[in-house]
């Protein structure tokens, strides 16, 4: 049976996974990896150099602070309090994959497809976050971006209740990318934004920013 989050209006599937049928497994991300139908509980692998698939899996309170993956491919699976602070995470597709409290500081993330992602409670300050496409729609709820870097296609991507102070946008396209319910303090690259959804208020909050990246010159 399907199940999805309902965020704001938005439906993101869930991961079909049965965490009672998991087979516990050992965390071990290092060199070709593929892991199905497992949860893998702990275990320190900072910086790890691996690339390899998981499917149906539930990943928690794991460590892979400065690991590099990639190509990497996650299929059903959560994440939940997993470190990947100053990560290198390349060439990622993710499909039904969810990811909470965890920490991301730091990180570079290059998604290659998302389809049905959802992020909550999550940090991704200093990070840098490519995103080349998204099916259906990608969700950050919650999440710290301060001075984070985003680059790519935005279309169909939902912040809500996030943070943006310092960050900064270049976007390719942004049709349908909702910041509604997100505070803009100090953000850069509005204009790349075009497309977007924000609400009056935050519109007046951020006018002089766009006003700045117009070539006006604001002055009392």
């Amino acid at each position: 049976m399907l199940e999805f989050r309902d965020v704001v209006g938005v439906k993101v599937q869930r991961p079909s996974i049965d965490r009672d049928e998991l087979v516990p497994e050992q965390a071990h991300f290092r060199g070709e990896f593929a892991f199905e139908h497992v949860h893998i509980n702990g275990g320190d692998q900072t910086g790890v150099n691996g690339e390899g698939t998981l499917s149906h899996a539930l990943v928690t309170t794991v460590n892979l602070a400065e690991a590099r993956l990639g190509s990497l491919s996650l299929s059903d699976v959560v994440l939940e309090d997993t470190d990947l602070s100053n990560a290198v995470l390349q060439e990622t597709t993710v499909r039904r994959v969810e990811l909470v409290r965890c920490r991301g500081i730091g990180v570079q993330l290059s998604l290659v497809q998302a389809t049905d992602l959802y992020v909550q409670d999550t940090q991704f300050d200093y990070a840098t976050i490519r995103i080349a496409k998204v099916k259906n729609n990608a969700v950050f709820s919650g999440c710290s971006f301060r001075e984070t870097l985003f680059v790519g296609d935005l279309s169909n991507v939902v912040f809500t209740e996030c943070e943006f102070t310092g960050a900064e946008f270049e976007a390719t396209r942004a049709t349908d990318c909702d910041l509604r319910g997100s505070r803009l303090t100090g953000l850069r690259g509005l204009l790349s934004l075009r497309g977007a959804k924000i609400t009056h208020e935050q519109a007046l909050s951020v006018a002089t920013t766009i006003a700045t990246e117009s070539g006006f010159i604001v002055t009392d």
